[in-house]
């Protein structure tokens, strides 16, 4: 199953944990937002109208009842206790058919509500996960920040010893000191960037800054086990389905629209100053001469056509989508998997004999600047190919509508 990389359940296999005193995991951070985010608020309040319109779609035109009161007054100077009385109460009736249609393009439209509720739902969970790996991500890159800053002053010291002895000219601590400098500011513009990617972690949850640390790191799995297809339709796709299903029952409408209500009524006329009473019974139908809703059926039509067309660009557009996330995904594991076993160690050995070969005058300055940019290339290299693998499987999950972690379900 597809769970091994889920978007939570990597957090025993992709993602391990460090010990901190107030610590957040991405576990805590996507129950943070589930329950802060004003989306969810707003996806819960549009099931309760959808579900309010589904109850009103299905009750009955309420009956109605007249008084008139007549022939009180004029030249005759009636009162109005000889005035004539008529009561009628009127029910209005539609054929079969238009009730239930009525109700289930309601229910259609409750079902699709709550299907933009899940995907509401798996977006905020991909979105933190984005946010939490980009703020784990800025913290690793300031550590390699660091580190290139340790090395550009240990290669500092270096060339400022060789010059003293007059190993080496002056210039060559001219450069040292460029590259000192824009190490230190390169460290400045990394602080600045992981303190962003924490505020913009914080507000997923309504808050200006994080104040815990986080603790999950990004690693490899072990394996990558490629995904299966979800054993049901993901919301998107339960969507299109839906809303053909909803634009036939609108069709269904329109055409029972061309026929009209009738009203029935029955009511009791007494004349007070005849003391004669009489019953009334009255039908009342609109003659369909000019509207016969011929337009409303011809757009029901139309629209049946669309949303099944649209249906189909979903289907294809998603297929499109998963294949280019899952190849995404693929490559930058291999890429991840390649940098660590690879080069990362290679480029870890070239820059600690270059140190130890320039101390010992058997390499120039551009040798060793050159080795100690290819180490923290590689590095960052590696950091942005799991960030790439981290961020096409959280979309990949998305998609797919996946979102368990660690035998849960959110």
């Amino acid at each position: 199953m597809y769970r091994y990389f889920s978007v939570f359940t990597l957090l025993s296999v992709l993602l391990c944990s460090t010990t901190a005193a107030a610590s957040l995991s991405l576990v805590d951070a996507t129950q943070r937002v589930l329950a802060k985010n004003p989306q969810t608020a707003l996806s819960n309040a549009l099931e309760e109208a959808a579900a309010g319109r589904t109850v009103q779609a299905g009750v009955l035109p309420n009956p109605e009842l007249s008084y008139v009161l007549e022939d009180f007054s004029g030249d005759t100077r009636r009162s109005t206790g000889d005035a004539t009385t008529t009561f009628t109460l009127s029910q209005r009736f539609s054929l079969p058919g238009k009730r239930s249609a009525r109700q289930a393009v309601a229910e259609d439209e409750q079902t699709l509500t709550a299907l933009d509720s899940q995907s509401q739902r798996l977006r905020l969970i991909r979105l933190t996960r984005e946010r939490y790996i980009d703020a784990v991500a800025a913290e690793e890159q300031l550590d390699i920040a660091d580190q290139r800053l340790g090395l550009a002053k240990q290669t500092h010291d270096s060339v400022s010893a060789r010059v003293s002895a007059g190993k080496v000219s002056p210039i060559e601590l001219s450069r040292a000191t460029v590259a000192m400098r824009g190490a230190e500011r390169a460290l400045r513009l990394q602080s600045q960037s992981r303190l962003l990617a924490q505020r913009r972690l914080a507000a997923l949850w309504g808050e200006a800054e994080l104040t815990e640390s986080l603790n999950d790191a990004l690693v490899l799995p072990q394996l990558l086990i490629e995904p299966n297809e979800p054993s049901d339709k993901t919301p998107i796709l339960k969507q299109a389905d839906i809303r053909v299903q909803k634009e036939q029952a609108a069709m269904r409408l329109a055409q029972a629209e061309r026929v009209p209500d009738f009203t029935l009524s029955a009511g009791m006329k007494r004349d007070a100053g005849t003391r004669d009473e009489s019953l009334l019974v009255g039908v009342s139908v609109p003659i369909p001469l000019f509207n016969r809703n011929q337009g409303a059926v011809l757009t029901a039509k139309a629209n049946v056509v669309a949303a099944e067309a649209d249906r189909t660009l979903i289907n294809q557009q998603w297929r499109t989508q998963r294949d280019q996330l899952e190849t995404q995904r693929t490559a930058s594991y291999q890429e991840a998997e390649q940098l660590r076993d690879n080069v990362l160690r290679v480029a870890r050995e070239a820059a600690e004999a270059t140190q130890e070969g320039y101390s010992a005058g058997k390499f120039s300055l551009l040798d060793l600047l050159d080795a100690q940019r290819s180490l923290i290339d590689s590095q960052s290299q590696y950091l942005a190919a799991r960030l790439t693998f981290h961020q096409s499987d959280a979309a990949l999950n998305e998609l797919l509508g996946f979102a368990t972690f660690a035998g849960s379900t959110l």
